[in-house]
């Protein structure tokens, strides 16, 4: 194991030069992957439009080779932060929006990466009416190569009943405003694994999310990560978070958006038995969600009817099966 920066030592001050206000902030809640670190700053640094910017890296393991690798991108735009006591995942993502001084901020993690058009392709898109702005992300191992594109792509909102089926990219890649989010109260502990996609919808319940239609992050699939250990709760807890967006979303309708709920809680399950094969109690709980016509529907189907509701204000209720026999996960269904 890496050793700890000694407790008794005065640990570094966040440092940074008033005279300037930063457009962007690129926050790093780092814990004990500094050899992914220092790809993960190089990637931010090899950004081809350069904006006001500070980096920020907040180190909640307060390790010494975290401290190395942060000082040694010599630019005054980084920063590192080890924080005063150990505050977990999520705790660390909100003392990265309070830490920050950029109007614009993003939380990324210290083994994800940005592709060096990823500013060029948000800057035009930052505004007040606007809540945040993020890419189409790619996944893996190790970052794939991308073609760059010349030309700024076209962007479309992602309304917050879209939430119903997941969030609008995985983690990586999204610049917020941060005045909403500290508005908002920053991430809530009490969702877990899942409060990043509990604070989208939210984030998205109080201003407009744009997406751009260009891969500009990548989010790295490893073995080792958070999901392989907490992957089951997870799974429970997205399917409470897509009834609670059900039931705010299409009140005129709670029939047929549990119906949906349950058909994309069905389709994450199936992920998840893929991955990591079967056996929880509810991971087959959510397998039963299969029945019917649930299991034999297109995924496609789905999201367009779901588009379609959007669209349409949801003022009628929508024919579907009856869904009040699913199965329930922790009194709810």
């Amino acid at each position: 194991m890496l050793p700890r920066i000694n407790d008794r030592r005065t640990l570094p001050t966040h440092s940074r030069a008033p005279k300037e206000t930063p457009l962007v902030t690129i926050a790093v809640p780092a814990f004990d992957r500094p050899h992914l670190l220092a790809e993960t700053l190089r990637s931010i640094a090899a950004q081809e439009r350069k904006v006001p910017l500070e980096v920020l890296v907040c180190d909640d393991l307060r390790l010494e080779e975290t401290r190395r690798v942060v000082e040694g991108f010599r630019s005054d735009e980084f920063h590192y932060l080890p924080n005063p006591a150990t505050l977990g995942a999520v705790g660390n993502w909100n003392r990265c929006l309070k830490m920050a001084r950029g109007k614009w901020v993003m939380i990324l993690h210290e083994d994800d990466v940005l592709y060096p058009w990823f500013l060029e392709s948000v800057l035009s898109r930052l505004n007040d009416e606007i809540a945040a702005v993020c890419t189409r992300t790619s996944r893996g191992a190790v970052p794939p190569p991308m073609p760059r594109r010349d030309s700024l792509p076209r962007t479309f909102g992602y309304k917050p009943a879209y939430f119903l089926k997941s969030s609008m990219t995985p983690f990586p890649g999204v610049l917020m405003r941060r005045s909403v989010a500290l508005r908002l109260g920053g991430f809530d502990e009490n969702w877990g694994p899942i409060a990043d996609y509990e604070f989208w919808y939210r984030l998205a319940c109080a201003g407009r999310i744009e997406v751009v239609r260009t891969v500009g992050a990548f989010y790295r699939v490893a073995p080792g990560q958070w999901t392989e250990r907490t992957w089951a709760r997870m799974l429970g807890l997205s399917h409470l978070l897509r009834l609670k967006i059900a039931h705010e979303q299409f009140p005129n309708s709670p029939r047929a958006s549990r119906w949906l709920a349950r058909f994309f809680t069905l389709g994450n399950a199936q992920c998840y038995a893929r991955r990591f094969g079967r056996g929880p109690a509810v991971l087959e709980r959510c397998m039963r969600f299969g029945g019917g016509l649930r299991g034999l529907m297109p995924g496609g189907w789905a999201w367009a009817a779901l588009k379609f509701a959007s669209r349409s204000g949801e003022r009628h209720a929508w024919a579907v099966p009856d869904a009040r026999r699913a199965p329930q996960i922790q009194q709810t269904g």
